[in-house]
């Protein structure tokens, strides 16, 4: 057996090495890699239009006026000196009108006042004023031939 032995040896290590010249060749390692890009498409456009719209309103305006009467107020009184030129009375302002008489002296005569007075009342008008509004229209317009360009590649 020992014969058989050596011979099965041989034999098995003749197979392993011809095992191992196979396995000692050359294997190429391949890597792959990968570039990403991006590329600008046009699928659409959008078409803006505004258009201003112009309409007339009615609005009432709280409004406040004044009103300056003016009233001469005869005094024809002699006077022994001068009043002030201005005082008021209220709302009322007064003014005296002055003037020299000849008598056989002289004294000051007040002839008049002017009594000024404001009056003041609110009211609502109605006014006409023209407002604007504006109004935008989107629109979008398909690019259909660039859609089938992009299909095609795809």
């Amino acid at each position: 057996m020992n014969n058989e032995e050596n011979s099965l040896r041989q034999e098995s290590d003749s197979s392993r090495n011809e095992v191992r010249e196979d396995t000692t060749g050359v294997i190429p390692v391949i890597e792959e890699h990968v570039e990403i890009t991006k590329k600008v498409i046009e699928r659409a456009r959008v078409r803006l239009s505004k258009r201003v719209n112009e309409s007339v309103e009615s609005f009432d305006i709280p409004l406040t006026e004044e009103e300056i009467v003016v009233k001469r107020v005869q005094k024809n009184e002699l006077v022994d000196t001068a009043p002030a030129s201005m005082r008021y009375e209220g709302d009322v302002m007064i003014i005296p009108v002055l003037k020299e008489v000849a008598v056989i002296e002289k004294r000051i005569m007040l002839v008049e006042e002017i009594h000024v007075s404001k009056y003041k009342y609110d009211k609502n008008e109605a006014r006409q004023v023209v407002v604007r509004k504006e109004e935008v229209h989107i629109e979008r317009i398909e690019n259909n031939n660039l859609n089938s360009n992009l299909n095609s590649k795809l």
